[in-house]
């Protein structure tokens, strides 16, 4: 089983979209997918579920094995271990453990247990820091996962924290503007603090814990996927060119560490993303499209005519399924490596 997130530390780039449409994908290429939402605002489990059923979801207290926030909440107020999820099949091989708000009450307690997982009594600390994939994993054997794809929201906070401890790669969704590129200056240095942190504990303060039985995750940053937003000519227009031509060389520098200091650009402007190891691919902006498929809590990709769809929509409907089943494939390879 593989697991992975798409994170920046710039909202408002698709990473919900892209997890959306990826995990629908990987489904329809043959396989197990969960899809684990670990961001408190809950817009994917709102993408996948109508609102009353989200709401019937919420409000039956039968149910809090049905939801990440009841899962987690023996833990979060300490008096349990995470119980047993039970995440709900959304379409064939894809399940779904839905977000709820409450979730965001753990983040005070991710902070506060953080620190005292160096202490020599961490057995509450380590409960705490490690609930979150813990729970992955309990979610991920329910259903006999492939892949397990886990949204977070865009901060750097200690419940994201958490969530990319079990994670074993990091995708990062670009758009081509100096926000994006400033959240991936955030990301990448953060990522590494967290990594060695989250090694000291693993390597000095987990013998004869429970947790060192757990499998662990890297959370390492395999590739970017940038969203165009306009495009002209298969490629950024001018007013975006400036940044995407920014894009390899901070990747490599800021995310990977990597001293490397290039960008492949054609005469007229045109970044070679083709070029660059660590480009997963690039997506059109669908932006006529979107709205259709929230409505229809259905990927882009699935809309038909009686979906609203018609005219140059069509041939955009069949482009975006390319599109994703390319980028799909490629993201397959890169787990797999």
């Amino acid at each position: 089983m593989k697991s992975l997130t798409l994170f920046n530390n710039k909202g408002g780039v698709g990473k919900t979209t892209l997890t959306f449409h990826l995990a629908h994908m990987f489904a329809r290429l043959g396989k197990r997918v969960l899809v684990l939402d670990y961001d408190p605002q809950c817009n994917l489990s709102a993408n996948f579920l109508e609102e009353s059923a989200l709401f019937d979801l919420w409000e039956d207290s039968s149910r809090r094995s049905s939801n990440v926030a009841g899962c987690l909440e023996p833990v979060r107020i300490g008096k349990g271990d995470v119980r047993a999820p039970e995440p709900i099949e959304v379409a064939p091989d894809l399940w779904l453990l839905p977000g709820e708000l409450s979730l965001g009450l753990f983040e005070q307690v991710l902070a506060e247990e953080w620190p005292k997982t160096l202490a020599t009594s961490n057995e509450r600390a380590l409960d705490v820091t490690t609930a979150l994939d813990l729970l992955s994993n309990l979610a991920a054997e329910r259903v006999s996962a492939d892949y397990v794809f886990i949204d977070i929201g865009p901060s750097l906070g200690a419940l994201n924290r958490a969530a990319v401890l079990a994670c074993d790669a990091v995708v990062l969704p670009l758009a081509p503007d100096l926000f994006s590129l400033q959240g991936m200056r955030n990301l990448g240095p953060t990522l590494r603090d967290w990594r060695k942190d989250w090694s000291l504990v693993r390597t000095s303060r987990m013998t004869g814990r429970i947790q060192a039985s757990m499998p662990p995750h890297e959370f390492q940053p395999i590739g970017y996927i940038v969203q165009q937003h306009l495009v002209r000519a298969d490629r950024p227009t001018e007013g975006y060119a400036k940044w995407a031509r920014e894009i390899p060389l901070e990747f490599q520098s800021q995310v990977v560490g990597e001293g490397v200091a290039w960008v492949m650009c054609g005469d007229d402007g045109k970044v070679d993303f083709a070029g660059d190891r660590y480009c997963l691919g690039t997506v059109r902006h669908f932006a006529s499209l979107v709205p259709l498929a929230q409505l229809a809590r259905k990927p882009m990709f699935d809309l038909k005519q009686a979906d609203g769809i018609g005219g140059v929509q069509i041939n955009a409907v069949a482009r975006c399924k390319r599109e994703f089943e390319g980028l799909a494939n490629t993201l397959i390879q890169h787990l797999a490596d």
